[in-house]
């Protein structure tokens, strides 16, 4: 206790100077970290301004407290107990603010990396749909079933997710069964792909995007086919169901036509930070 009280009985005039100076530099220094903080969080959306006045003024006091303890420990101050405190205090915010702080550091990751935007259709833990909203705390997804949906920003970005309208266009696989009216499959291919990019939503252009049909299996008189199709992001019901009615009118009259399986193929994208 009598080193606590009488740490300041011999003080070198320059000690004094430097921890001025010291904490005029972390005043000086604070100004500039509460404007990139706010900078920072201009740039989030759903950040409630209350909790952004809030961790602005963190930032700022913080910068100031560090300035104080260099100022001290030029004055020769016992910082011993001060550092005790302040891991202790330190690891207790942590502790109760660790899921807090995961999704508001990966909100900052999804809001300035892009991975996925207001708008995108994707698919994630289990949920697919469109993106309405990025926050700091979730994901809002709106299902196609109308459902609003938030998933948490740490678990949507730490597991694989599909963003459907990642490069413009989605592709669906449909499997059609149907008389075969030759050993050779060829035309009937070509007719089932001619059907498709007839139908309302499935896309013909580029080449490498028109309707694709090609052989599963092929015998007694019957063929199996795999049919893949591009369409707009979030629309594959819609287009093949456009696809199956255009294949009904178009090869009905050849005999049962039997589409088994509507499954829609989408571009994988993992963490990118």
């Amino acid at each position: 206790m009598t080193d606590l009280l009488d740490w300041t009985g011999s003080l070198d005039p320059w000690d004094v100077v430097f921890a001025v100076a010291s904490v005029l530099a972390a005043w000086i220094a604070s100004r500039f970290a509460r404007r990139g903080v706010r900078a920072l969080l201009a740039r989030l959306t759903g950040v409630p301004p209350a909790m952004a006045d809030g961790i602005v003024s963190a930032s700022g006091a913080f910068v100031i407290l560090l300035g104080v303890g260099v100022g001290l420990a030029f004055l020769g101050a016992p910082l011993q107990p001060l550092i005790a405190l302040v891991l202790i205090l330190g690891a207790i915010v942590v502790l109760v603010l660790r899921g807090i702080a995961d999704n508001f550091s990966a909100g900052i990751v999804l809001q300035t990396r892009h991975p996925v935007q207001p708008g995108d259709h994707v698919t994630s833990s289990g949920y697919e749909g469109t993106i309405e909203a990025l926050t700091s705390r979730a994901v809002v997804v709106r299902t196609y079933d109308g459902r609003a949906v938030h998933i948490p920003n740490a678990e949507f970005l730490n597991s694989p997710f599909a963003n459907v309208s990642a490069f413009g266009a989605s592709r669906s696989e449909l499997e059609v069964r149907m008389p075969l009216a030759s050993p050779d499959a060829t035309e009937e291919l070509a007719a089932l792909a001619a059907a498709a990019g007839r139908a309302d939503g499935v896309r013909t252009a580029p080449a490498d995007r028109a309707p694709t049909a090609f052989a599963v299996t092929t015998g007694a008189g019957r063929l199996t086919a795999r049919l893949l199709v591009w369409h707009d992001p979030g629309s594959s019901r819609s287009a093949c169901s456009a696809v199956v009615r255009e294949l009904g009118d178009a090869l009905g009259g050849r005999g049962e036509l039997l589409v088994t399986s509507v499954l829609p193929d989408s571009v994988v994208q993992a963490d990118r930070r």
